[in-house]
């Protein structure tokens, strides 16, 4: 189902095969508050196509994603930056690249058929040097595993940022525009 003009899909568990823990619908998120109110999740359309290829690709391997979010309102974005002022780890809200903010990135790992989240080194959000990509101070599990969810990922169309090796954005950011709250159907802070 897309969502208006900006051609935003409802991402579901039903719909596309994966596990949604929308971390910023929780108090478990680095603000130690829930951020968003309506747990919904979407995707910009182009994204989404991606994501899908993702989950595909996995299957063989009997592996799924968990994703912890995607599509993140402006305010929710300011609200972030006010916890994290560092650009590394959160986009400023005024003049950083906001992928979130346009619909086009997406924070997510890979699980078992159990549901069990795999090794990654860190936690998500986890704004230190270990969640890099290419930290060599996580274990070599950890190392293995976020190598194959980039891999996938970047097959997939993804590409990632050097800070979270749980985020991944579609190339060319700035081409796609930042999405107003109001300008989505289902309010995810009200």
């Amino acid at each position: 189902m897309t969502n208006g003009n900006h051609n935003l899909t409802l991402i579901t568990e039903q719909n596309h095969d994966l596990k949604l823990s929308l971390a910023y619908a929780t108090p478990n998120n680095f603000t130690g508050t829930p951020v968003y109110t309506n747990p919904v999740c979407y995707l910009h359309c182009e994204a989404t196509l991606r994501l899908e290829r993702a989950i595909e690709l996995l299957k063989p391997l009997k592996l799924r994603l968990k994703v912890w979010d995607a599509y993140r309102p402006l305010a929710a974005q300011q609200l972030l930056f006010n916890h994290m002022s560092d650009p590394n780890y959160v986009s400023h809200p005024k003049t950083g690249s906001r992928p979130h903010c346009r619909g086009v990135a997406i924070d997510l790992t890979l699980i078992d058929q159990y549901e069990n989240e795999l090794e990654m080194g860190t936690a998500f959000d986890d704004f230190r040097l270990l969640a890099h990509h290419g930290n060599d101070q996580v274990s070599e599990q950890a190392q293995k595993n976020r190598l194959m969810l980039a891999g996938i990922m970047s097959i997939s169309g993804f590409e990632s940022i050097p800070s979270e090796w749980w985020h991944y954005q579609l190339p060319n950011v700035s081409h796609y525009p930042v999405i107003e709250e109001g300008e989505v159907s289902s309010n995810i802070m009200k």
